[in-house]
């Protein structure tokens, strides 16, 4: 039985977040151990994951616009470059390390995007194999960019915070 929920900002906005977050995260197969009152473990299949795939989500959806790779892009949040992500990182990291900016990204989405950026678990899956992948990020280049993406990075953040 399927239930549906209505949210009023931000509480919605925060669970609708959360729930991006957390379907991402089980899209990495971790296997989770219940405790020893339950019997086994249930596996979590996780989804393949494509850095070229995330390479061209990162500039489609606009994360571009906040975070650079390979010296294009916006400079308002931490740069992606695989050089500089600690590559031993997992997943849960991660993403729990783009949660404490969530706040801040949704606003500047909705500012300068004009919506806030939608993930399935696989987006989220290609798009931390991009993060991690030097060699599909050096081929990534501002013709990657359409032209409105590139207008908005070059016109600066509409909101700013403190």
């Amino acid at each position: 039985m399927h239930q549906h929920f209505s949210f009023t900002r931000p509480l919605g906005l925060s669970f609708a977040v959360g729930i991006a977050l957390a379907v991402g995260f089980w899209g990495f197969g971790v296997v989770w151990a219940q405790n020893d009152t339950n019997a086994g473990a249930a596996n979590i299949v996780y989804p393949e994951m494509d850095a070229l795939r995330g390479k061209k989500l990162f500039a489609e959806r606009g994360c571009v616009v906040c975070h650079a790779v390979n010296n294009v892009g916006g400079d308002i949040g931490p740069g992606f470059d695989a050089s500089n992500i600690d590559q031993s990182l997992n997943p849960f990291d991660f993403f729990a390390r783009m949660w404490h900016g969530a706040d801040e990204m949704l606003h500047l989405q909705r500012a300068d995007l004009g919506y806030q950026i939608d993930f399935n678990g696989q987006d989220l899956a290609d798009i931390y194999a991009f993060a991690h992948d030097r060699e599909a990020q050096e081929s990534f280049t501002e013709d990657d960019l359409s032209d409105r993406i590139r207008e908005i990075i070059d016109n600066g953040p509409s909101v700013t915070f403190e």
